[in-house]
């Protein structure tokens, strides 16, 4: 229950339309219970990870019991990124106007989107990019109104912890108001309309205009599959204080997904047609089971030991919980044997790896297959191990979802801990052959039934043939000679005018990279494999046929 002692923060939205009736920008009006800050102090700061935000910093206005305060924009402070620093000694509350003008840059491939953008009439984006907040971990009443006496009938405002435009209030740390979702315009949803006592309290499922065929699939599993995990898994139903929300959203050039606190947010273009259900399904996979074990999008350390096991569970959550068969089993693993094995850089011991992953393409993909490969791995061995069905789930999973819970350590450390009572020291032994950089190799008969093995497969190692940079800066850098990027005719300086989403390139070991370029005024589309020549031995999950 809320106390006299917590201070509000009190966040007022209003959406703004221009004459299409179109949500353009959003006012904001930030309403702080501050004690006494004396000149120089952080009023409020966005995190790290935060680069740049949708606030004109010349339309900002501030206040407190005296009057206007004035307020200096600092780029970085040792607790957080861009920080809002009081000009004066401030009495009182402070008032905070500002607007919110979505983005309309191209978000960068395979990072989190951490933007407001506009929608199909309508706006969606995580408060990270437009809600800066009191620095420190104390506790807060933090609410959230929505004003839309001004808006066309039919507008409907979301925020991950419920539907306006009704007063939300939740008790915890400022940073619910910015780790977390924001929508508002001509908005559709599954189920259709908030309503008290039913599953809309608690969850939700909304996007803009018309869904994809494709993500109406998802769409229509996304709730049961939810719930299926919640119950079997993590024994851990949603609940108005622990809810979950998927916003989906249209952007000119996006294919991915980021998960906020308790929401998360799936972006699509114009190419989701190319995207397999496969590919959906393991999305959805990941973004559940973040909902219980995923770290927050504000913390820049790279969180390879939990992607590992969101890999693992995307394998075995959709097969288990008869959403799909034993297909999409056998092609998920093949799909993680291919991302790891053929990757250029699977001998970089841990260390070096984790470091280049900061801006490396490659280092990232392969810290994430990695993983999986430790982690399955680890699975593979404790279930010969023991007689559960499913040791690390029982013995390190769920543990360390209850430990996540209650605030403790749920770590590497702790995983490997929890199955030392069963494996002794080959836990050890396994993670430093993991850090050296050394090949990780799966048992051949993998789960142990007679219908499915491993079989060697040589396959192409994964190389675009030119720097990854080139397609955030949009023109070809470093082309490597004799490449098949450079067989298909492109050329260094070549400017990208558009191109396939490389995820989806890595993800289906067949598919070819098609890019657009522009070269001394004329528009050419090239296509090649983004395969280089040299092999490397990969593993590949087949059928056997009965003797």
């Amino acid at each position: 229950m809320a106390s006299s002692k917590e201070p509000k923060v009190h966040l007022k939205i209003t959406p703004e339309f221009n004459s299409l009736s179109e949500v353009y920008r959003l006012s904001i009006v930030l309403a702080i219970e501050s004690a006494p800050l004396e000149e120089g102090s952080t009023v409020v700061a966005f995190p790290h990870v935060v680069k740049e935000t949708c606030i004109r910093e010349s339309e900002l206005l501030a206040f407190d019991d005296n009057g206007e305060l004035p307020v200096v924009i600092k780029d970085s402070t040792k607790e957080a990124g861009l920080a809002w620093i009081a000009g004066r000694n401030t009495t009182g509350n402070i008032n905070l106007q500002y607007f919110a003008t979505p983005s309309s840059a191209a978000s960068a491939p395979g990072k989190p989107d951490l933007s407001l953008r506009c929608d199909q009439g309508g706006v969606l984006g995580s408060g990270l990019s437009f809600i800066p907040i009191p620095p420190g971990a104390s506790r807060y009443r933090n609410v959230v109104e929505w004003d839309l006496s001004n808006a066309p009938s039919g507008t409907r405002a979301i925020w991950t912890f419920g539907e306006g435009p009704d007063v939300i209030e939740r008790i915890g740390p400022a940073s619910f108001l910015n780790d977390s979702v924001y929508m508002v315009g001509p908005v559709q949803s599954h189920p259709t309309k908030s309503t008290a006592d039913s599953i809309s309290e608690y969850y939700g499922y909304y996007w803009f205009g018309n869904l994809p065929s494709n993500i109406e699939v998802i769409k229509d599993m996304h709730h049961a599959f939810f719930l299926k995990v919640a119950e079997v898994f993590f024994d851990d139903s949603p609940s108005i204080q622990n809810p979950h929300r998927s916003f989906v959203r249209k952007t000119p050039t996006s294919f991915g997904g980021t998960s906020f606190n308790h929401s998360h947010i799936f972006d699509y273009d114009n190419q989701i047609n190319q995207a397999t259900d496969y590919d959906l399904v393991r999305r959805l996979a990941h973004e559940t089971v973040h909902h219980w074990l995923g770290g927050s999008v504000t913390d820049e350390r790279i969180d390879w030991f939990y992607e590992g096991v969101r890999n693992v569970l995307s394998v075995y959550l959709p097969f288990r919980s008869r959403f799909r068969s034993g297909d999409y089993f056998s092609s998920t693993i093949n799909v993680l044997c291919t991302k790891y094995y053929t990757n250029p850089l699977i001998h970089l011991p841990q260390a070096e790896l984790l470091k280049a992953a900061t801006s490396d393409f490659y280092a990232r993909e392969l810290v994430s297959s990695r993983a999986w490969a430790f982690v399955v791995g680890v699975d593979l061995r404790a279930r010969r191990m023991s007689k559960l069905i499913r040791p690390i789930e029982d013995l390190a999973i769920k543990p360390l979802v209850k430990k996540k819970a209650n605030g403790e350590p749920h770590g590497l450390s702790e995983f490997v801990a929890l199955l030392q009572p069963l494996m002794g020291e080959e836990i050890d032994e396994r993670y430093e052959h993991m850090l050296k950089g050394s090949t990780i190799l799966l048992p051949p008969e993998m789960f142990g039934a007679k219908t499915h093995r491993l079989i060697p497969k040589d396959q192409e190692i994964l190389d675009f043939g030119f720097h990854m940079q080139s397609f955030d800066e949009g023109i070809v850098m470093d082309l490597k000679s004799g490449s098949r990027a450079q067989q298909a005719g492109l050329k260094d300086e070549d400017k990208i005018l558009s191109s396939s989403h490389i995820s989806l390139c890595v993800d289906n070991f067949e598919s070819e990279m098609e890019v657009v370029i522009e070269r001394q005024g004329l528009e050419t589309r090239i296509k090649y494999w983004p395969r280089a020549f040299e092999k490397a031995g990969s593993w590949h999950m087949v059928k056997v046929e009965a003797a």
